[in-house]
């Protein structure tokens, strides 16, 4: 595709005392090789040397970065929803502040989705790398199914590859739907953009690693004790904002939660499993049908591979 056609893609990176990390972040934006980008960057409210280094980044590159700083803190989620509604691109991908992109892959997903307007999400696979150790743990697809289809599988189906997934602006929601979720909204966030792509949306699978995931100590998924309940709640918003797609929701409830279940049983946090247990149940109406089959997916989510992390 010719550099003067290519449409234009917008990374939308949220930053909260990333440091360390965003560098390596913007650098890997501007080395992934395609031309026409926007770096939004929202930082909600650093602490640290996180500004000042973004600050040089955009006004070394002030046609493709812009800086948008918070008053007070936010949070991810609203950083995020604030974020992505300063992008003008005809597609917008996310970076955490702390992640990385690989290079050469925006511009062939770019041409899957121009190639077939239905598509709503490409997604691909990702490095998961262990920051103290410095080693790879594992690829996502190692863990989780991928599934590419219309809009019942993309909603009934837990598709954990957030970090990855590239979507069009022309669906972006009009205003925030999980006011009160502090950080986890992100799987229920691209379940919405489903749902605005009906009825013939797709989700699509690309099967080429793009994204590397960083895990360290200062994760929200480790900082943050209700991160896994907040990714219930923002699907429980949707299905109140979307009633007539709520059975297909419940299906995602009952597949997260016996994977919460697990982690939390494995962590002694019993009253956290009782929480899920109890919820993912709840979710599958109570049919042992149903939620035996998210049981064996849980345990299996949870086993495999779980001497690599």
């Amino acid at each position: 595709m010719p550099n003067d056609t290519l449409p234009l893609v917008s990374i939308a990176i949220i930053t909260y005392n990333s440091e360390k990390f965003i560098d390596n972040a913007i650098i890997s934006v501007l080395n992934e090789g395609y031309t026409n980008i926007e770096i939004i960057i929202s930082d909600d409210t650093s602490t640290d040397e996180t500004i000042k280094i973004i600050t040089k980044y955009a006004e070394a590159y002030p046609d493709k970065i812009k800086l948008l700083l918070a008053k007070q803190n936010m949070g991810a989620a609203a950083n995020w929803f604030k974020c992505i509604s300063n992008c003008k691109g005809k597609y917008i991908l996310a970076l955490a502040g702390d992640d990385e992109l690989y290079p050469y892959k925006i511009s062939k997903r770019v041409e899957i989705m121009e190639n077939d307007r239905d598509i709503a999400i490409c997604y691909a696979d990702a490095t998961v790398f262990h920051v103290p150790t410095q080693k790879e743990l594992y690829r996502l697809s190692d863990k989780i199914p991928t599934k590419s289809g219309g809009i019942e599988v993309a909603l009934r189906d837990c598709i954990y590859y957030s970090p990855t997934m590239m979507f069009r602006k022309s669906l972006l929601p009009k205003e925030n739907s999980f006011v009160g979720i502090r950080h986890a909204a992100d799987l229920a966030f691209y379940k919405e953009i489903m749902i605005l792509s009906a009825p013939n949306g797709k989700i699509y699978y690309f099967p080429e690693i793009v994204y590397k995931y960083q895990k360290h100590d200062m994760n929200i998924t480790v900082t943050d004790n209700n991160y896994r309940r907040e990714h219930i709640d923002a699907i429980k918003l949707l299905q109140k904002k979307y009633p007539n797609y709520s059975s297909y929701l419940n299906s995602s409830i009952y597949d997260f939660c016996c994977v919460a279940y697990f982690k939390s049983l494995l962590k002694f946090k019993f009253d956290e499993a009782y929480y899920f247990l109890y919820t993912g149940l709840k979710a599958a109406n109570c049919n042992p049908f149903k939620f035996f089959r998210a049981l064996v997916w849980g345990v299996q989510f949870i086993t495999k591979n779980r001497h690599k992390s």
